[in-house]
């Protein structure tokens, strides 16, 4: 097991600096894409929401060489933010401070919580995924954002950053669940009130409880809290009753005869077993995340996580491709790391 992590571990440190490798025609398909449809091609760089991922398993990895290396990258070039989700990567940045008390690092964390702050007020309100859809609510920006904001707010004791977590997380509680499953949709609209995308996809599900783990660990012991709290145990204890016999969970959770996802296996057994280290939950988890562990090992090879689902392009968008990603390989890597703890 030492041996394997250590090649994840390696792997991890690779991608996060050559990530996105692209082939000639995905050049090309992006290019067109960008020419016809200029809105909806996200803009490629070096720190988008793969590289976060990457950055918090080798924060759990203690890799503050890499991690000095990729946050010093980042600042020279200007702290680019092209878009909320980027803003994930400042989780990890925060714990980079931490370590090496350099100053410029904790100035970017108060730099990207700015920035949180004038897009929700610049969009009236509300956390769109994307400015040009500003009523689509993605569940997706709750795991890339809430967890830094809580932390922000821990570490400063700017109370306004872990408010701002909260109401994320809680809006989408209230509005973004299905009623009969009590799993989430992919998100909602925010005029219509309509929920979008498919009921238990399975990085939204993912999504949904990294945000709850990873910002519980960091809002101050209040009942809002305690409320998450409860919602994070009844989440889980839905989640888990869709946990396939092999151990994986599918790319769609009531699918289970579909393809297995290792990205929302790891995400999702990552959180569980982060929410049991800190006492956030109750139920024992543990032969359910045995088995996790099990079927996560059984999908590595060569320092990668295979058996992941391909990237998604929107609401009701999941392409049947399956390889190995930065979004198995970071939860995939961070989840046996908590695992040892």
């Amino acid at each position: 097991m030492t041996q394997m992590i250590e090649s994840l571990i390696e792997e991890a440190g690779n991608q996060l600096f050559r990530y996105p490798e692209t082939t000639k025609k995905e050049d090309a398909k992006y290019v067109l894409k960008k020419v016809l449809r200029p809105a909806s091609a996200p803009r490629r760089d070096s720190f988008f929401w793969p590289h976060a991922l990457l950055t918090q398993a080798l924060e759990a990895a203690g890799d503050t060489a890499t991690l000095k290396k990729f946050y010093e990258g980042w600042l020279n070039k200007g702290l680019p933010v092209y878009q909320p989700d980027t803003v994930m990567n400042g989780y990890s940045l925060l714990y980079h401070y931490e370590q090496s008390q350099d100053a410029n690092m904790l100035e970017a964390g108060k730099a990207l919580f700015n920035y949180m702050a004038r897009y929700k007020t610049e969009m009236g309100g509300t956390m769109p995924y994307r400015k040009h859809h500003p009523t689509h609510i993605y569940v997706d920006l709750l795991g890339m954002t809430a967890p830094f904001l809580a932390r922000y707010g821990s570490m400063t004791g700017k109370a306004e950053a872990g408010i701002l977590a909260i109401e994320q997380m809680d809006l989408f509680l209230k509005k973004g669940m299905d009623e009969t499953t009590g799993l989430p949709y992919h998100g909602y609209d925010t005029q219509t009130g309509e929920k979008m995308g498919i009921i238990g996809w399975g990085r939204a599900v993912g999504w949904l409880l990294l945000a709850l783990a990873d910002s519980l660990e960091f809002l101050p012991a209040d009942k809002e809290k305690m409320k998450l709290t409860e919602d994070f145990a009844r989440v889980v204890e839905t989640v888990m009753q869709w946990q396939r016999e092999d151990g994986y969970f599918s790319w769609q959770l009531q699918a289970v005869e579909g393809p297995r996802d290792t990205s929302a296996t790891a995400m999702i057994a990552y959180a569980v077993q982060k929410g049991s280290n800190i006492g956030a939950l109750v139920e024992d988890y543990d032969g359910r995340l045995e088995k996790m562990e099990k079927a996560i090992v059984s999908s590595v090879r060569e320092g990668k996580i295979y058996d992941c689902s391909g990237e998604c392009e929107g609401f009701s968008q999941y392409p049947q491709v399956y390889g190995a990603y930065p979004w198995s390989l970071g939860p995939g890597l961070r989840f046996l790391l908590e695992r040892q703890k």
